[in-house]
């Protein structure tokens, strides 16, 4: 079997954790390798984008999309009607451009930092009994990368991330003036006077004619819109019987552990803690201290004053050291005291506290281990057998209850859902039966035939499922005579806003060409003249004012009048105080700085990014992204 195969080459099960991805990937893969053509309807280019002299391949890219999208739950088709897509090829281009421009200016990472970088990136991975280098080539094998390619990917990250931050850290610190300028501004309140003009004064609309209802009925039609709803059953695989039925012989565990016995051989470690200070004199200091007998944490809190640079006791292999650092340590005997040694991060002082020899671990400890491995890898097996098995029957057509008799599946009935995945009762139908894999599913649904069914797939939590769409009710509209009532109040309210919004404009016009004040103009409308105080820009709005019309009261000037939509109507306005605070927070002043320094990186790393794109010249290929990512028809 593949899952078998698979499992043999890789000792320490990494495989386990990215084997559906590869699958997916390599069932993608069809469409990419497809030179000619044929897929793409006749384009020939294979890359998404061209950068500088750099190329960004569809096949690069699609990877990182497919990864991407498969945390995220959500389809190709999806992504690209979102913009998705098209923000992670500018993430590429970027990436691309600061790599071109880290070539030109003489950026380079050194072998060393690179290792150093690899080596925390692998270390969490590692099981128990593994060494870093047999991790690695595990990553390696399961991605289809050399060891050459993986340091290319690494260097190149690092000399992004380097020049980037390059550009950024000109703007380290803001200007605390215009900080506490923006700090005032954001926290400023304000106190408006106003006349209230509400749409129900007009109680003698005239009321439409049959004629005008139809004519409005089409024109707002999709309102009233019932939208296509399909009905599907999900076909479920049941596993729960399945591992009792399966075995793991001792034979199988013992040809396991001999064909792996490199997983087994652990290497000589020595558990060892250790300080790394920038002061030699303090490094010196702390050595002489740890000399005398005063435990290694005790004298560096004596020394300078804090722990922040001790490390704790931690096994180690020699391979995970510096080289400055490897062979005195591996050297040294138990509770030897080491130091002050310098490398690259400063100067080491070491307390070698206990050595474990090289050794193998015997079968009869990893017995435990192997047999879980395999019945993991056997269950696998077992279920993707299962699963070909019903895609066959389905694709045959074979009734479901037929299906039942020969496999041990579960039929469940699932509830009418729109495109949206809304049932009847307008809540999200399909989260209770699919989880967190329902929006994939429902844009499964909504791509098959009446009475077909899907292929077996995978969900997030392990189940092996197909989905069968048993009818489709196609969109229709509400009939007129059933809407006409509804009609007739919606017609009859936007009639009397836009009456009242058309007096409120004249009267407005008349006041500012008149010099008539706020007060003035309620007495001359018999209207009261309301106010509302301490409004603050980031504040909620309250009734009758809406979010759009705090919004506007902040923008206009003290002592103007202006007109605003409110709830149920429209109102003249006056700002009659603007009050910005004498004294601010340090709370509030840090958040105003840091979102200041936020803003100045953000616009200068932008600015350099189109610069380099003018520099080195961009262009995509929108056709073959359509072509791949955009729902057709």
């Amino acid at each position: 079997m593949v899952m078998s195969a698979l499992r043999d080459g890789a000792s320490g099960g990494i495989l386990k954790y990215i084997l559906l991805g590869l699958l997916v990937m390599a069932a993608g893969g069809l469409v990419f390798m497809d030179i000619g053509g044929f897929f793409r309807g006749g384009i020939t280019s294979s890359d998404a984008a061209t950068v500088g002299s750099g190329k960004i391949s569809i096949q690069q890219f699609d990877r990182k999309v497919r990864a991407s999208l498969a945390q995220l739950g959500m389809t190709s088709a999806q992504a690209y009607q979102l913009g998705y897509i098209r923000e992670m090829l500018n993430s590429e281009i970027r990436d691309s451009l600061l790599m071109q421009k880290a070539d030109d200016v003489g950026v380079r990472i050194s072998t060393e930092e690179v290792a150093n970088n690899i080596r925390s990136l692998i270390a969490p991975m590692a099981q128990p009994g593994q060494s870093p280098q047999e991790v690695l080539s595990q990553i390696l094998a399961a991605q289809g990368m050399s060891e050459e390619q993986l340091t290319a990917a690494i260097r190149r990250e690092m000399s992004v991330n380097l020049l980037g931050n390059a550009v950024q850290s000109g703007f380290l610190k803001s200007s605390e003036t215009m900080a506490r300028d923006i700090a005032a501004v954001e926290n400023e309140q304000r106190s408006i006077e106003y006349i209230l003009f509400k749409d129900s004064d007009f109680k003698d609309t005239q009321e439409p004619t049959d004629e005008q209802l139809l004519k409005f009925y089409e024109s707002t039609k999709e309102s009233y819109a019932r939208p296509e709803t399909r009905k599907g059953t999900l076909i479920t695989i049941k596993t729960d019987a399945l591992k009792d039925s399966l075995e793991i012989s001792d034979e199988e565990i013992k040809d396991s552990y001999e064909r792996n016995i490199s997983a087994y051989n652990l290497p000589e470690m020595r558990k060892i803690e250790q300080v790394i200070l920038s002061d030699p004199d303090q490094a010196d200091q702390v050595a002489e201290q740890t000399q005398g007998g005063k435990a290694l944490k005790d004298a560096v809190q004596d020394i300078v004053g804090n722990t922040t640079d001790y490390l704790p006791p931690k096994d180690t292999e020699k391979t995970a050291l510096p080289e400055e650092l490897s062979e005195d340590v591996f050297s040294a005997e138990k509770g030897a005291i080491l130091g002050p040694i310098e490398s690259g991060l400063g100067y080491h002082v070491v307390v070698v506290n206990d050595i474990t020899p090289a050794h193998t671990t015997p079968l009869d400890k990893a017995e435990k281990d192997i047999r879980a491995e395999l019945m993991e890898t056997r269950l696998l097996d077992a279920q993707y057998e299962l699963g070909n098995t019903l895609d066959d029957y389905l694709a045959a057509g074979e009734p479901l209850e037929t299906i039942k008799e020969e496999l041990n599946i579960e039929i469940t009935t699932l509830p009418v859902v729109n495109r949206f995945g809304i049932g009847p009762d307008g809540k999200a139908a399909l989260t209770e039966a699919l989880g967190s894999d329902a929006q994939t599913m429902l844009t499964t649904l909504f791509e098959l035939g009446e009475g077909e069914a899907s292929p077996v797939t995978e969900l997030t939590d392990g189940r092996m499922v197909a989905l069968q769409l048993d009818g489709i009710i196609e969109k229709s509209y509400q009939p007129f005579e059933d809407q006409k009532d509804a009609l007739k109040k919606r017609w009859i309210a936007d009639t009397r806003r836009v009456q009242n919004k058309t007096r409120v404009m004249e009267l407005l016009k008349q006041a500012q060409d008149e010099g008539t004040s706020i007060k003035d103009l309620a007495k001359a409308q018999s209207h009261t003249l309301q106010s509302a105080e301490g409004l603050k820009r980031t504040g909620e709005a309250k009734a009758p004012l809406t979010a759009a019309a705090l919004a506007n009261i902040f923008e206009a000037k003290e002592g103007e009048l202006f007109a605003l939509d409110i709830e149920d109507g429209a109102a003249i306005m006056m700002v009659s105080d603007i009050t910005l605070p004498e004294k601010l927070s340090d709370e509030e002043l840090k958040a105003a700085q840091n979102k200041l320094l936020q803003q100045m990186q953000t616009e200068a790393y932008t600015l350099y990014i189109n610069q380099q794109r003018e520099k080195y010249g961009v262009r995509v290929n929108e056709k073959l992204l359509q072509t791949v990512y955009a729902p057709q028809e």
